[in-house]
């Protein structure tokens, strides 16, 4: 696979700067791949906490669990293990400055789990493993975020799709075993109504909180799914949902840390004071999104859709987010809406440098289309690299001074 031959390399670059490794990501997404893969070329062991045996022994006695572990072992799903094990790795790493000790997964933010308050800073590298991207689905490599920065996505041509095309692609998302199972709406329907039920079970979500409500969670998923690319608003959802405010607040913030959503955080400047403060929620894939609101491939292609927008939108951000995890310098995704009604969908900060993207679910694009993109441009200055819209069509338009609009398919050309 694409991704096991991409990710593996990273891995062991950290490993080698290191003393462990953390790789985080949403379920089914393909660590347990990458860590056979990464343990296949270092001639290392892997431990699952899955194993009930694994796990009894870990949680009974993590710091005994540990000593009998070789050096340089992978443990998947380490959040099982609560946090004495942390703590006694923590002891371990802090015994011992060797690099590559150990690589860790887990199906969660762990390190922000409750009750954890090490975060082991300074001894582990972090990477993401989302689910396969455009690219790998299509054994191609991509590099739009770093052509993004360097002005030249003008220069390549982009494979020429149709509005069913993206539908496809929306619906399809990225899992692997939806992207590259049976392509039927049966299959896909059932696999993701199933991923939702088994993360979103209550044994799972408290690995990471106390759910006073259990009911609550599943409600707000599919709240949030009827919202994506939308602004979160706690209130509305406290009303939908008749529970309190800060009960949601709580309950974002786990279902972010079960890898279930995006929270796209606003961006700002000291420049443009303005700027709204809430976050804008997506699913952490496409796929998951267009089975909640019930959109089949069929529907999102048909003319005045009400969901392709939003979901492309979705689809988009979770692209350019895979690309950001594996960039040569950290890249920082936010979004940028503001009180006079100006909003910029997707907004790329690399050290001082910043890129702009809107995504229209249109195959005409026009000069319209980046008048916000140009608003933060004038007001930026130098450290506005390029704005871009990502239309439908398949023509690559300049549109003013470091503004151009360029297809969806330009992500993996």
């Amino acid at each position: 696979m694409e991704r096991a031959r991409r990710a593996t390399p990273i891995a062991s670059e950290l490993l080698d700067g290191f003393r462990a490794l953390v790789v985080n990501g949403p379920r089914q997404s393909g660590k347990s791949t990458l860590l056979r893969q990464l343990q296949s070329d270092r001639g290392g062991l892997v431990a699952n906490l899955d194993d009930p045996a694994m796990l009894g022994a870990a949680t009974s006695d993590p710091i005994g669990f540990l000593d009998s572990l070789p050096t340089g072992v992978a443990i998947d799903e380490f959040q099982r293990g609560g946090p004495q094990l942390l703590l006694a790795l923590k002891m371990r790493l802090d015994a011992s400055r060797d690099v590559g000790q150990y690589v860790l997964a887990g199906s969660t933010r762990f390190l922000s789990m409750r009750h954890i308050g090490e975060t082991l800073t300074g001894r582990i590298g972090i990477t993401e493993l989302l689910p396969l991207s455009a690219g790998e689905i299509r054994g191609r490599r991509e590099d739009f975020v770093d052509r993004a920065f360097a002005g030249g996505l003008l220069d390549h041509r982009a494979e020429a799709l149709t509005r069913t095309d993206y539908a496809q692609a929306v619906t399809v998302g990225g899992f692997p075993e939806v992207a590259l199972g049976p392509a039927t709406t049966r299959f896909r329907s059932s696999w993701c109504d199933s991923y939702l039920r088994t993360v979103t079970a209550v044994a799972n979500v408290e690995q990471v909180a106390e759910i006073r409500r259990p009911q609550l969670i599943a409600g707000l998923v599919e709240q949030l799914a009827a919202r994506s690319s939308g602004e979160v608003v706690v209130a509305d959802l406290a009303r939908e949902l008749n529970a309190g405010a800060q009960l949601v607040t709580s309950y974002l913030d786990v279902l972010a840390t079960l890898y279930l959503i995006r929270l796209l955080p606003a961006w700002t400047t000291s420049r443009i004071n303005r700027s709204k403060r809430r976050p804008v929620v997506h699913m952490i894939d496409s796929a998951l999104a267009a089975h909640l609101v019930g959109e089949t491939v069929d529907d999102l292609a048909r003319p005045g859709s009400r969901w392709f927008g939003p979901l492309l939108e979705s689809y988009v951000v979770g692209e350019i987010a895979k690309q950001a995890a594996w960039a040569e310098r950290p890249v920082a995704l936010s979004h940028y809406r503001d009180r006079d009604q100006r909003e910029v969908d997707l907004v790329l900060e690399r050290g001082r440098e910043v890129v702009a993207v809107e995504v229209k679910a249109t195959s005409t694009p026009a000069a319209s289309h980046a008048r916000h993109l140009a608003y933060l441009r004038d007001r930026i200055g130098d450290r506005f690299r390029g704005g871009i819209v990502l239309h439908t069509g398949n023509q690559r338009v300049p549109l003013g001074d470091r503004l151009c609009a360029v297809p969806v398919s330009s992500l993996w050309a």
